[in-house]
């Protein structure tokens, strides 16, 4: 046996070892028969361990569910550091936890723990995390090893369904009888604090731009990152019609724009915190972007965005909404011309 294939044999031995040992001293899984009672339920704990932008909005319509439900109890999220800013300011939720809570999870005396980690994967971590909330029902759905971790499973959903109808499917398992709204009507939500949207268009205009500038995303990962010349060349063409471009990206993009020309007229936004990028953000004409979380950050803001889906499933990630452009190319890039068409729709349609 090679080094490659020992040092292989001795993580998997590692991680076997650790199931082993979190399977002895978590609290283990009780039955439960019928739902949660409402009247009852004074604490509810939405674990959410995979903290990126978009999962953390695409979770905004199952906490409003919960809200709804059990209209009494104190709702609380458990995330990973990055993003927790997602959430700030959002009614529904009335306390943002990191990791650092967990030592004394326990002791808050949850009713319902949530383990909103994706249907189609089993997550330890997110079902460890659950699980030491120690609440009196632990939720998610059926798959992997989660009957070890959670008391009330639920079938992962077998219909292709938007992502925030299958988070949601778990708050409806939970309160049945709830008079919850249909699955069409969820929206991603993101909320300002006091000043926030006044210093973000500051900021908006001190880039030179107005309120029909469009803002284009450069972030994507993986196969779906595009090349900044692509948008370069949609940049080029806003200039050309008479409006103002953006180019916006983190430190990965702005590595990528190192060496390059920016076109004449196209401008390129500083690096900000979060909540000031959404606070300069909703003052765009429109956005376009692929499948990234700044796409789900202007969908949740009400900006007209163009989405453009080449490797990733729309119908799930997606938003078919009447102010939105779903674009699709399953397997590659559009070509700039297609995207440059559906902006130009999406503007018409609007204006």
């Amino acid at each position: 046996m090679g080094l490659k294939e020992l040092g292989k044999e001795i993580e998997k031995r590692g991680k076997s070892a650790l199931r082993a040992t979190l399977f002895r001293i978590l609290p283990k899984p009780r039955p439960h028969k019928g739902p949660a009672d409402p009247a009852k339920v004074r604490r509810v704990l939405a674990v959410r361990h995979d903290a990126r932008l978009g999962n953390l909005l695409l979770l905004t319509p199952a906490l409003r569910l919960i809200k709804a439900a059990f209209p009494a109890a104190r709702v609380e999220v458990l995330i990973a550091d990055r993003y927790g800013d997602a959430l700030k300011f959002n009614p529904c939720v009335d306390e943002i936890l990191t990791a650092r809570a967990l030592p004394g999870l326990r002791l808050r005396g949850y009713d319902l723990a949530f383990d909103f980690s994706p249907q189609h994967a089993f997550s330890m971590s997110s079902a460890v995390w659950t699980a030491m909330s120690g609440a009196k029902r632990r939720i998610g759905f059926d798959r992997g090893d989660a009957a070890k971790f959670l008391d009330d499973l639920v079938p992962v959903p077998a219909r292709r369904a938007h992502e925030t109808a299958n988070l949601a499917s778990l708050v409806r398992h939970a309160a049945p009888a709830a008079a919850l709204p249909p699955d069409e009507s969820l929206r991603t939500e993101y909320h300002f604090g006091a000043g926030e949207k006044e210093a973000g268009a500051k900021a908006w205009a001190s880039w030179g731009l107005d309120g029909e500038s469009v803002a284009l995303f450069l972030g994507a990962r993986a196969e779906k990152r595009l090349d900044p010349a692509w948008f370069f060349d949609l940049g080029e063409r806003l200039v050309r019609s008479g409006r103002k471009a953006v180019l916006t990206g983190g430190p990965a993009e702005r590595k990528l724009l190192e060496g390059r020309t920016i076109p004449a007229g196209v401008s390129v936004a500083p690096e900000l915190p979060l909540r000031a990028f959404a606070a300069a953000i909703v003052n765009a004409r429109a956005v376009l972007t692929a499948d990234t979380g700044p796409m789900h950050l202007a969908v949740a803001l009400g900006v007209p965005t163009v989405q453009l889906f080449s490797h990733t499933e729309p119908w799930r990630f997606g938003y078919a909404l009447p102010e939105h452009a779903l674009m699709e190319t399953p397997g590659r890039h559009p070509a700039p011309d297609e995207a440059w068409a559906a902006l130009q729709e999406l503007l018409a349609r609007k204006g």
